[in-house]
């Protein structure tokens, strides 16, 4: 008779532990966090050439520790492409699904991952690339401008 009330009691207890909210520092997700204790550092690449434009945005460890990149889904990174007057051209994302699951991601000391997508423009002109590292306790947001003669 115990065993048949301990176990699903054990079950009950482990399942309320993992699904209990975790306490998390607020983190500013409009600037890079660079920082030389945690060495996460990020640069963003565009390439103009053969009629496409591609994006491309690294995220490198340069500290002698592992780095866990935390995701609160399968978005783990997005593309935009804004236009000169700062409206909205183009968004990687959009029109996806992602997963709902949380992710981790690890990066070994002086190890980086890059992330690379690519757009086709339909105009001419002067637009700026806002390129996003969605991790919850290292977000990258930089702006890159670039033009398409």
């Amino acid at each position: 008779m115990l065993p048949r009330i301990i176990v699903p009691l054990l079950a009950t207890a482990v399942l309320v532990f993992a699904c209990s909210p975790r306490a998390t520092s607020p983190v500013s997700s409009t600037r890079p966090r660079t920082s030389v204790e945690h060495g996460v550092v990020s640069h963003v690449m565009v390439d103009t050439t053969r009629g496409q434009v591609r994006f491309a945005i690294e995220v490198s460890n340069d500290s002698r520790k592992r780095v866990e990149l935390n995701f609160a889904d399968g978005l783990t990174h997005d593309f935009v492409v804004l236009d000169a007057a700062g409206r909205e051209v183009w968004r990687w994302s959009a029109g996806r699904m992602f997963t709902q699951g949380m992710q981790n991601r690890l990066l070994e000391a002086h190890d980086a991952v890059v992330y690379a997508e690519q757009w086709t423009p339909t105009a001419k002109g002067q637009y700026t690339l806002v390129a996003q590292l969605r991790s919850e306790n290292y977000p990258v947001r930089q702006r890159v401008e670039f033009s398409l003669p």
